[in-house]
């Protein structure tokens, strides 16, 4: 095992350790406000890129952590009984239906950059949520996601798609969440009332 699996691997638990807090949110609050079906989704396309890297003998391990750790999201809100279904999970079922026909027709290899745009596609809803109402608690917890991903990308032992493309644009994405949610409030006037704390994939 030389620096770069090690560098994979520590991303991987850090993507997975990163789950933990959402996990027991669930646990005490029942999954008030998280759905069942997203996180299903979300899982899905996680696996899908998970799967396309290993075919590709790339840099999957941040992926694992990923797919785990919806997985486990996914079964403890079944278990709760959070069946609820919007345009968003429309949205990211669409996400995964493209990736799967991507994979179908253009293989493993189209697969991972259909699978990663399609996660940073679906995390967009999110990103402008933050951006309206920034808080800073959930930019934190996105720092320590720039941090996993980036010490992903730098397992990478080359600049290849199926080296660096995924954890090289999950640090991106990250790092514009982090930037969204250290933007400064607009200053209310004529009695605005604040907006209640921004729901996103965290």
């Amino acid at each position: 095992m030389d620096l770069h699996d090690i560098l994979k691997i520590t991303g991987s638990v850090m993507a997975l350790a990163l789950f933990v807090p959402l996990m027991l949110a669930v646990l005490a609050d029942g999954g008030a406000g998280q759905s069942f079906a997203t996180w299903a989704l979300w899982a899905a396309l996680d696996s899908i890129l998970t799967v396309s890297l290993y075919q590709q003998h790339g840099n999957y391990w941040a992926s694992i952590g990923f797919a785990l750790g919806g997985m486990v999201m996914t079964a403890l809100l079944l278990w709760r009984r959070r069946w609820d279904w919007g345009w968003l999970e429309t949205v990211i079922l669409v996400l995964v239906l493209v990736c799967l026909a991507v994979w179908r027709f253009s293989g493993a290899a189209g697969a991972i950059l259909a699978a990663t745009a399609g996660i940073c596609i679906a995390g967009i809803p999110g990103l402008v949520a933050l951006w309206r109402n920034p808080e800073r608690r959930v930019g934190t917890v996105w720092a320590w996601y720039v941090v996993a991903n980036a010490i992903s990308f730098f397992g990478g032992r080359a600049m290849t798609a199926e080296e660096r493309f995924a954890p090289g644009m999950f640090t991106l994405f990250s790092v514009l969440m982090v930037l969204a949610s250290r933007r400064k409030k607009r200053t209310r006037t004529n009695g605005e009332r604040s907006k209640g704390a921004v729901s996103s994939r965290l």
